[in-house]
């Protein structure tokens, strides 16, 4: 995890950069008022920081609100986020609408839960995700402090601070909750907006909140609130981390840019209490190496575990002797100069899953390898091999047909997929065609779910959670550990979702669950939240087209 930033006062060299533009504003040759100087045409100025560059609807149990959202804008070591919340016109009776779902549905333990936490800036090209600013109590910074009822027709403008973005980034994606993920989003140098919307974009004609005795009627507004800047004591920058498990389950890849932790199931490796490999490992252990050879040169560690059968002694020596067994394998198979091979055991001292059963004890069998080192190339994943059976109880469907998923009050589920700088989006679109409200009621299996970090290790209980698969190959949503504890020494992990399933949802209205996941080489995925096997909440939708770049 980087460390959270603080901000430094940077307005001097903004100011002499600003000097700078309107100097050569007045020297520039007479530029006409349609942009062009002496009959040439100028170079287009890009986004400004009061450009609209994208919209989206979001549902509230009162009504449907449309956000806007503006470029973020830099400021120093700092960014400013701009959205607009839009009311429908006309504006409800009640005088107010609430924002719901923009805050961390369950326990957390690192960051804040208090919304707008659920909004984040995410660099795809450099795969790491940004929160909001906090303050020394670690509420979240925004502007204005009740941002989350909109009382006024002509809608609020709501600015929340980040980190700034890398120097070379020039967009970012947006999660925002509810809404498909914004693809791009300019990150550009200026003047943040003003606080409050300019009259003339307060109310545009044809817009909620244009017309209507609501707005002719509403009380005039109170002073804007200031983004207070200085303020911000965190505003932390996480890199994401991907998890992949291919050939049907006995090879599992968690990877960042700078480090790759593969474990391989010792089932698949060795015989019950043998440390000579199977005929069957040989393809799991190419695969390694090939994960190997994607980094640049480093020290391998390569760590055998067990379950807890059988004497402790003897477990950490079978252990030791089996982690021996897959470096001398790999040994062949990369260069050991290169790569050279660390080797431990320990036996049944660090189990991934309680050792309560025989499925269970399968998965603490295993020997892991690591590398800790830069990504220097990507070789795809694996995809071939059958899909795996998905159980009685769950639902199965087909892109393109809504998918009827019965969770307490009845929902439709619909999905797409896109790519975004190459990563695979999921879009999930979930409707309310019951005859309620569904009064937070969680959407199927979407709520919680595996997510693949095993024992010790925590994330907010009530999170969207899916995988993709293609053939025997899963894969999770893209995350990333916002911190360690004592109690969880794994750590808190956030995936790349929507961090709230539920929120209140009138018969009619539907919600969109975006999921991101690592780059995967193939022209359909199938989505699925739970196993099939324990809940008619549990689904299966089969044979999304992924739209390519751009596309989507």
């Amino acid at each position: 995890m980087r460390a959270a930033r603080r901000r430094r006062p940077a307005r001097a060299g903004l100011v002499v950069v600003l000097v700078a533009v309107l100097l050569a504003a007045c020297t520039g040759g007479g530029a006409t008022p349609d942009g062009e100087a002496d009959g040439t045409p100028t170079a287009d100025p890009g986004p400004r920081p009061e450009d609209v560059v994208a919209s989206e609807v979001v549902v509230t149990s009162e009504a449907e609100v449309r956000v806007d959202v503006h470029p973020v804008v830099r400021v120093g070591d700092l960014a400013v986020l701009t959205l607009d919340l839009i009311p429908p016109d006309p504006f409800p009776e009640t005088g107010r609408v609430h924002v719901h779902g923009w805050d961390v549905d369950g326990l957390t333990y690192h960051l804040t839960s208090e919304a707008p936490s659920n909004v984040r800036l995410v660099d795809l090209v450099r795969d790491v995700v940004l929160h909001g600013g906090t303050d020394g109590e670690g509420a979240p910074v925004v502007a204005p402090e009740g941002w989350a009822t909109l009382r006024d027709p002509a809608g609020t403008r709501l600015q929340i601070p980040f980190a700034a973005p890398h120097p070379e980034a020039d967009e970012v994606a947006l999660f925002l909750p509810g809404a498909p993920l914004v693809a791009a989003v300019p990150v550009i140098d200026g003047d943040v907006p003003a606080s409050v919307r300019p009259a003339s974009a307060a109310a545009p004609t044809g817009t909620p909140g244009a017309s209507g005795s609501a707005t002719a009627s509403a009380s005039p507004a109170p002073a804007p609130e200031v983004l207070d800047l200085d303020a911000v004591v965190a505003a932390p920058v996480f890199p994401l981390e991907s998890t992949s498990i291919e050939l049907a389950g006995a090879v599992t890849t968690v990877e960042s840019q700078e480090r790759v932790d593969v474990s391989l199931g010792s089932d698949v490796l060795f015989e019950f209490d043998q440390d000579v490999l199977t005929p069957a490992a040989d393809e799991a252990l190419r695969l390694v190496a090939q994960r190997l050879t994607e980094r640049a040169p480093g020290d391998v560690t390569v760590v055998g575990h067990t379950d807890d059968q059988g004497d402790e002694a003897y477990n950490a020596d079978l252990s030791q002797r089996r982690a021996r067994t897959v470096a001398d394998a790999l040994g062949a198979l990369v260069d050991p100069a290169s790569y050279p091979m660390g080797v431990e055991g320990r036996g049944e001292s660090e189990p991934v899953a309680p050792n309560t059963s025989d499925e269970d004890r399968a998965l603490n069998r295993r020997v892991t390898v690591t590398l800790t080192s830069t990504m220097v190339t990507r070789t795809e994943l694996t995809t071939g091999g059958e899909l795996p059976p998905f159980g009685q109880e769950g639902q199965v469907g087909t892109a393109g047909t809504p998918l009827p998923v019965d969770a307490l009050i009845d929902w439709e589920v619909e999905a797409t997929a896109r790519r975004v700088h190459g990563h695979v989006v999921v879009d999930l679109v979930a409707r309310n065609v019951d005859d309620r409200s569904s009064s937070g009621a969680k959407i199927g299996s979407l709520d919680g779910g595996d997510r693949g970090r095993g024992e010790g290790t925590t994330a907010p209980s009530a999170s969207s959670s899916g995988t993709i698969l293609h053939g025997a190959t899963r894969v999770l949503p893209l995350d990333y550990r916002t911190g360690v504890s004592e109690r969880h020494p794994g750590g808190e992990w956030f995936a790349l979702a929507d961090l709230t399933v539920g929120g209140d949802m009138d018969p009619g209205q539907a919600r969109t669950f975006s999921f991101v996941y690592p780059e995967l080489d193939v022209d359909t995925v199938t989505f699925q939240a739970g196993t099939g096997r324990s809940s008619s909440y549990d689904f299966r939708i089969l044979d999304i087209p992924v739209a390519a770049e751009g596309t989507g």
